[in-house]
């Protein structure tokens, strides 16, 4: 009985570059689902702005899914995604026409994922909303259809608080600053003094600024507020003085309360001060 030989003959090698056999064995070696898996980047691949953006300034990552393995076992039809670091969601995506779709159910961490299990190439836009100062980091894990992880990519981006533009610094005399609590009549009219650095116009106050709320008085000492003469004038600014006043006209029923007065400013600071009512 004739054996079989793995030793190939002269006649067939002659000339054969060695490693153009070797690229040759490696491809039926992947045909056969052995090949290692491919680089990441070739697989998954994710841009963002290295920032800093601002808190609350919505901007964009892209994640791109080339899929042009030759292996189809190095080929991807679903991405997890994972936000991590500083507060921040998904909000919405465009995956195009490629066919594939997206869910953030949470907002920090989801997929995309072709619905058809098709490794089609893609190209998908995830818009990410930063609610906190810091990084915020976004990992991308690429799946194939036998659920293996065959590629991961991170992108990070800076993420600033905004800066003021009033460089408010604390109510002025007669009205004491948090944590402290004014104790003053009520039906008075108290002046709300305040500096911010300058003339800034008079169109300092958001919407619907000031307001007061009423809080639960905790028993914290109080002092006395001495309101003396103003007016009713609303807000006015004093150069000489750089003080900006604001007359806080309280009311009579308030008497056994406490409050807490909000002065607002238009660049979105809020400063506060505590007031109980006798």
């Amino acid at each position: 009985m004739s054996r079989s030989t793995l030793t190939a003959k002269p006649s067939r090698l002659r000339g054969r570059d060695p490693l153009a056999l070797l690229t040759t064995a490696a491809v039926t070696i992947g045909l056969l689902g052995l090949t290692t898996p491919a680089r990441a980047d070739s697989v998954v691949q994710l841009a963002a702005p290295a920032g800093p953006v601002q808190v609350n300034a919505p901007y964009t990552v892209t994640l791109d899914i080339p899929n042009s393995s030759p292996d189809f076992l190095g080929k991807s039809n679903t991405v997890n995604v994972a936000l991590s670091g500083a507060a921040a969601t998904v909000t919405s995506f465009q995956a195009g026409n490629s066919g594939w779709d997206c869910e953030f159910p949470n907002g920090v961490t989801g997929r995309c994922w072709h619905p058809a299990a098709f490794t089609d190439p893609a190209s998908i836009t995830l818009t990410v909303l930063p609610t906190a100062g810091g990084t915020v980091t976004v990992d991308a894990e690429a799946i194939n259809f036998r659920e293996e992880a065959i590629g991961h990519d991170q992108v990070s981006t800076q993420v600033e608080n905004p800066t003021p533009a009033f460089p408010f610094t604390g109510f002025h005399a007669p009205v004491h600053n948090a944590p402290a609590v004014n104790s003053v009549n009520a039906g008075r009219s108290i002046p709300v003094k305040f500096s911010l650095g300058g003339d800034k116009g008079l169109d300092v106050l958001a919407d619907g600024s000031p307001s007061s709320r009423q809080t639960a008085c905790d028993g914290t000492a109080t002092d006395p507020v001495d309101t003396g003469a103003v007016s009713t004038s609303g807000l006015t600014y004093d150069a000489a003085t750089d003080t900006y006043t604001y007359v806080w006209k309280t009311d009579r029923a308030w008497a056994g309360t406490c409050r807490t007065f909000h002065l607002e400013l238009s660049d979105g600071t809020d400063h506060v001060a505590h007031f109980q009512f006798r």
